[in-house]
């Protein structure tokens, strides 16, 4: 999860400088990190919710392709709703007269799309990772325990 979050701020700089054109970076915008983090960490409960929920339904709880897809459908549209009006909000503040904010926004409406999409399409499988290779050895950790 974490590197779902770090790897969102080089990806948003490239695209903020190279393809955007914007060589603006203020100290305005180190406050975008606390928000990808409170962002990301509902990003992160959500999947994580949908994949414990899963487990739940007789009908897909022995498959792990089912489980998945079943959190992918339950996850993704919920977390594109929260996401996409973050995103939208900051780039609000990309229409500001003032450069420092301007810039802001529009980095931080670029690093908000970026970070749903590697929550998405990455935290799956760091769980299906987890699922397949730590549990077995978390459950017998806390058994000697």
């Amino acid at each position: 999860a974490i590197w779902t979050i770090l790897f969102s701020f080089p990806i948003t700089l490239v695209l903020y400088r190279k393809v955007c054109g914007i060589t603006n970076l203020a100290a305005l915008h180190l406050a975008i990190v606390f928000v990808v983090l409170g962002i990301s960490a509902d990003n992160i409960f959500v999947i994580w919710d949908a994949w414990c929920q899963s487990a739940a339904y007789p009908a897909i709880s022995r498959s792990k392709n089912q489980r998945m897809a079943y959190t992918f459908r339950r996850s993704s549209k919920a977390i594109l709703a929260t996401s996409s009006t973050t995103a939208f909000a900051f780039l609000s503040n990309g229409f500001s007269s003032l450069m420092p904010i301007s810039a802001f926004g529009f980095f931080a409406f670029i690093v908000v799309p970026v970070n749903y999409i590697l929550q998405v399409f990455y935290f799956p499988a760091f769980i299906i990772l987890y699922d397949n290779m730590v549990k077995s050895y978390e459950k017998a950790f806390c058994r000697g325990l």
